[in-house]
Formats: C-alpha cells, sequence, structure tokens
C-alpha cells in the first residue's frame, strides 16, 4: 500500500506549518512531524532534502515502536526502508534541524502491509515562537563555544519539544537561528515580518490561520536584538532600544488578535541579558492582558551548561520542566 502526497492529510497525523511543491510534502520547521500506523513487516519513505551551505544538512529522527534513528540527509532524494516482524506498528519521523538552512519533503510512504486510520490528536494545541533556542541550537555540541553544525542541532532535545512531548500536546513552531523582534547583528530578517509566511524564508505564500489555533502560544524572543544593543554607544542603544520594545509590543498584540482565545506566554532567561527581562516584565504590565504572562527560567551560564554558545539538554530540560508547570497553572 502506498501513500502519496494528496493522501497524507486523510492518512496520517502532521505537525507544523507545511505545504506541497513539485509533488512532495515540505515539513522544513523544526520539529514538523509525520505520524502514522500500519499493519505489516516493511516500511519505506521516498525523502528529498535541500540544504543552504556545505555542514548544514538536513537532520531527522525516524522512531518506529519506540526505537529512534537520526539520519543526516544528502541533497536531493534519499529512501529509507525499514524491515519488522509483521505485526501492528507506529511510526514517526520528525524534523530536528530549522528552515533556514535546510528543506526537508516526503513524496511518499509505503508499506506491503496496509496503513491504520489516522489517530485524531485531541487535547491542547500549543505554538513556539522563537530564535535558536527554540530550534535546539548547539544543543548536542560538546564544546562551549564553536561554529553553527546542524549536526549538532536536535529539535527533541529543546524546551518545546520537551513540553510538548510532557503534556501529550499538538505543537507547531516558528523559528529561526539569530532572527530578532527588531534588529540582529546575527540575520538581515525579524521574525515578526515573516510570521505570516507559510515557512518565513523558502514560502512566503501566507499561512491558513484557521488550519491550526493554539490555546497557548510561547515566545522566546529578544536574546539577538539585546546582543546587538550590546555593541552600541549609549545614547544609540537607548533610541534602538526604544524600537524593540515598539516592535515587541506591536508583535504580542498582533498575537492577540490573531488567537483572541489564546494565552501568551513571554519565555526568556537562558542568557543573561537583564534588559531583556525588565523589557518582558513591562511588556506584560503595558499590555494588561489576563492572556499575557511571563515566565523566567535559569541561564546556560548559571548551570554551567553552554553548548556552541547556546543552553545544553540540562538548560533545556529544566526550561522544559519550568513552562510545564506554567501552563497547568495556566
Amino acid at each position: 500500500m502506498k501513500a502519496e502526497v494528496a493522501a497524507f492529510e486523510e492518512r496520517f497525523t502532521l505537525q507544523g506549518r507545511r505545504y506541497v511543491r513539485d509533488g512532495r510534502l515540505f515539513l522544513n520547521a523544526s520539529g514538523a512531524s509525520l505520524f502514522g500506523r500500519f499493519r505489516g513487516r516493511k516500511l519505506s519513505f521516498l525523502l528529498w532534502s535541500d540544504y543552504a551551505e556545505k555542514g548544514r544538512n538536513a537532520y531527522v529522527r525516524l522512531t518506529v515502536d519506540g526505537k529512534t534513528k537520526r539520519y543526516r540527509l544528502p541533497r536531493g532524494e534519499k529512501t529509507l526502508v525499514v524491515s519488522l516482524s509483521q505485526g501492528t506498528h507506529a511510526f514517526e519521523i520528525v524534523k530536528l534541524t530549522e528552515s533556514t538552512n535546510n528543506a526537508f519533503a516526503l513524496a511518499s510512504v509505503e508499506t506491503d502491509g496496509v496503513f491504520l486510520p489516522k489517530e485524531e490528536k485531541a487535547g491542547l494545541k500549543l505554538e513556539f515562537i522563537g530564535d535558536s533556542v527554540t530550534t535546539g541550537f548547539g544543543v548536542l555540541a560538546k564544546e562551549t563555544y564553536g561554529e553553527y553544525k546542524t549536526k549538532e542541532q536536535d529539535f527533541t532535545k529543546a524546551f518545546p519539544y520537551l513540553t510538548a512531548k510532557a503534556l501529550g500536546a499538538a505543537y507547531c513552531v516558528t523559528a529561526a537561528g539569530g532572527w530578532p523582534i527588531y534588529k540582529s547583528k546575527y540575520a538581515p530578517y525579524a521574525i515578526p515580518d515573516f510570521y505570516e509566511n507559510v515557512d518565513l524564508l523558502r514560502n512566503e505564500t501566507k499561512w491558513d490561520f484557521s488550519s491550526y489555533t493554539p490555546d497557548i502560544v510561547v515566545v522566546t524572543l529578544g536574546t539577538n536584538d539585546f546582543s546587538y544593543l550590546a555593541d552600541l554607544s549609549a545614547e544609540k542603544e537607548k533610541e534602538e532600544r526604544a524600537e524593540v520594545r515598539k516592535h515587541f509590543l506591536a508583535f504580542i498584540k498582533r498575537l492577540l488578535a490573531l488567537y483572541p482565545e489564546a494565552k501568551i506566554v513571554l519565555f526568556y532567561g537562558f542568557f543573561e541579558y537583564a534588559g531583556l527581562g525588565e523589557l518582558t516584565k513591562a511588556a506584560v504590565r503595558e499590555l494588561a492582558s489576563p492572556r499575557v504572562t511571563c515566565l523566567e527560567t535559569p541561564s546556560a551560564a548559571s548551570q554551567d551548561d553552554v553548548r556552541a554558545g547556546h543552553p545544553g539538554k540540562k538548560t533545556h530540560s529544566l526550561a522544559a520542566k519550568r513552562l510545564l508547570e506554567h501552563i497547568k497553572n495556566l
């Protein structure tokens, strides 16, 4: 039995913003995934991938009956084949790396048996909006500092995935390493300017917000802005900080309007920028909405857990526990 792209939505549980092009379903965002069940002995995937430059290949995690394996994808097509004993099996394939560096698509999923009916995922829906922390940048790195490598990135070790898994919740992620609320020295783009796109820079078609309505939106933005501010003169820093504040408030107001029922959590603290904490708490006071709260997590430095200049697994695990309790209280 072979499922091609036209049948994916009907047969499988999909997570994350996605689109179809050239007969392939693109799951480019961090954590974008496909889950299904089948009865048989064999399962195969026809995959396709591309990357921006050498060393930035896409990585995916394939889980079958609870056993996981990580794959580095080449440019172009690749077939993954899994052989099992006859029976009923569950599988999931998850994108571990971020969209701005690489693309990942599925053309078909095939079994020698039959696919079982799709399982509807009821319950809580989460959305995560952020930067490199949200995508799990450097979480697998051994060194404290180093160049960006996708082999050291793993969304399933980052706080959004850990939180969603603990809650049994669906999730959707819009995040890119180096991207700010307003301005960054690491990227010429800002999340609010491309947020309504299906896939940031890769697909500028407007996303259908009615297709996924989160109950809780977690925003982890501002680190790149404050890194930028730190290099400015006192006078210029004051001027630009006012712009960061203006853009931050405007974006949260957009989210409140887009999702009239959702609660919004402003999550910060992974890096030690006191100004970001001050801005976040001031934004909650100014917005004065019962739907907007803020939450601080201990920094990676305070946990002696800096990996490739970013939080390591210990920090992400602690952040997930804090966010989990916060969401339960909400």
